[in-house]
């Protein structure tokens, strides 16, 4: 079986639908939601598994998807972002769980992407309780986000220390911010990838040190090569016009 369907990238999130094929081990900065979209999906967490219509899987922890022959939704949701925030806070201690019914819902009865993040942010995200000196650093770090220096400029930016705005960006998003650094060079360079570039250019885009290090990367927090990813990216090329379900 291969990946057979279509990528859509919003400002915060990702979105895949289609089959799905199996991945090495791995473990990503975003928060990510698996919905069947007509029978239960199921993911392994080293020995275990979790078969559910939805499952619901946190920053840093280790997964392998496995081959769906029905058609699913893979949605990544950055940490920061007001609804990664509230799907986050509905993690067991584990950092996994089963999704309610009415979550499940919202994906299988849209009939987009875009229509999937409005009804989740309705249902979920509460009034705003994010540190505004993290939310604007974390902006600055979109805008300068490579080379020496990035993070240390941006806490300056908004009154903070460099190690204090890591501590802060650690405690609100539970993941430490040199992974949210690196998360975002590989959504730059899987923008790269999905319009045609050389993986040493998409490296390049990504702000990686070179090809090698954008593999090791890309293995470590998406479960497969560069080369395979751009395989799926482009063969669901035209979901970058028509963000469909």
């Amino acid at each position: 079986m291969r990946w057979d369907g279509a990528v859509t990238f919003g400002e915060y999130w990702l979105g895949y639908t289609g089959k799905s094929d199996q991945t090495a081990a791995h473990a990503h900065v975003a928060i990510q939601l698996c919905i069947g979209l007509r029978h239960d999906i199921t993911v392994e967490f080293g020995t275990q598994t979790l078969s559910a219509p939805g499952v619901l899987i946190g920053p840093s922890v280790d997964h392998r998807s496995l081959p769906n022959p029905d058609r699913v939704a893979f949605l990544y949701f950055y940490p920061d972002a007001p609804l990664g925030r509230a799907l986050k806070a509905l993690l067991d201690e584990s950092g996994k769980t089963a999704v309610s019914q009415d979550i499940v819902d919202c994906v299988r009865q849209a009939a987009c992407f875009h229509e999937v993040v409005a009804a989740l942010e309705l249902k979920l995200v509460p009034p705003e309780s994010f540190d505004p000196r993290l939310t604007n650093a974390l902006h600055l770090l979109r805008q300068d986000w490579a080379g020496i220096g990035a993070v240390s400029r941006a806490a300056s930016a908004v009154g903070l220390s460099s190690p204090r705005l890591r501590f802060f960006a650690t405690r609100q998003m539970g993941v430490p911010l040199s992974q949210w650094i690196i998360w975002r060079k590989l959504e730059r360079a899987c923008h790269a990838l999905a319009h045609g570039a050389s993986l040493s250019d998409a490296a390049i885009a990504g702000g990686f040190a070179d090809q090698a290090h954008l593999t090791r990367m890309m293995r470590r927090m998406v479960g497969m090569s560069p080369s395979r990813v751009a395989m799926v990216l482009r063969n669901t090329s035209d979901s970058f016009k028509k963000p469909q379900l």
